[in-house]
């Protein structure tokens, strides 16, 4: 029955990664109730059906193998992860709301950034500049997702570190702060800038797919994920290639 529970989910993934609402994937896969379905999809996978709406682009499940029922942590190539305890950090940014058909996941996000109301290269430098004395580092943060309308609010900001600085916060900048705890950092590939967008979309498949699902951990909903990009992501320090960090919120499994 769990094999069984876990192929019906899969397509419910596919279902849902096509714009379908969540009650309505529900019903058709037998689960009742928005909460019933959610409920079974967290204690299989280790997260709610969000967050890989959110991330990574779903394909219809492939033929069934036998052999790969029990479970491979561990299996990706050339992606390093460790699990590490955070301290609180603040990231100080530009928020916008999305409402946008097209934008369904964060790894979406890039391909419209020139549509988009927020222009993201002058408010960037606008931030490095006001806040020079903490890490020079980036932030992209999802949060507040309406699953019933794919609605959410996207914060792209800088980590602030350095007290001095603090000082600095204008009026029209948006302040979060990320709780510390256990996370699972994920440094992806180091790869050509070409295929740089890929590789992170890729990383994301990995780890809601493969890594999360049958791991000893579970995806913490009372704090937030995130991408970070430092000086790897700047390629033309190291030869033309990129890399950058995923980090994700985890408990052990209950």
């Amino acid at each position: 029955m769990a094999y069984v529970t876990r192929r019906k989910l899969e397509f419910a993934l596919y279902d849902l990664s096509q714009g379908r609402k969540v009650i309505d994937v529900a019903m058709d896969y037998g689960f009742g109730t928005h909460a019933g379905f959610t409920k079974a999809f967290k204690k299989c996978f280790g997260y709610p059906p969000s967050l890989f709406h959110m991330h990574v682009s779903a394909q219809p499940p492939g033929k069934p193998a036998i052999g790969l029922i029990q479970s491979n942590i561990g299996g990706m190539k050339n992606m390093h992860v460790q699990i590490v305890e955070k301290e609180s950090f603040l990231v100080v940014g530009f928020e916008s709301r999305h409402t946008m058909p097209q934008v369904k996941r964060v790894s979406d996000i890039p391909a419209f950034w020139n549509t988009l109301s927020l222009e993201f290269g002058p408010l960037l430098s606008r931030l490095h500049h006001t806040f020079t004395l903490s890490e020079h580092c980036e932030y992209s943060v999802c949060y507040n997702v309406d699953e019933s309308t794919g609605e959410f609010s996207w914060l792209l900001g800088v980590g602030v570190d350095n007290r001095e600085d603090l000082g600095k916060i204008e009026a029209d900048m948006r302040q979060k702060e990320m709780p510390g705890g256990l996370y699972a950092v994920f440094t992806t590939p180091r790869v050509p800038e070409q295929e740089y967008p890929q590789s992170i979309a890729d990383t994301w498949r990995e780890i809601l797919t493969k890594w999360l699902p049958d791991s000893p951990y579970e995806y913490d909903e009372s704090r937030l994920d995130f991408e970070r990009y430092d000086e790897r992501d700047h390629a033309w320090l190291h030869e033309g290639t990129c890399q950058m960090e995923i980090a994700i919120p985890v408990r052990k499994r209950s």
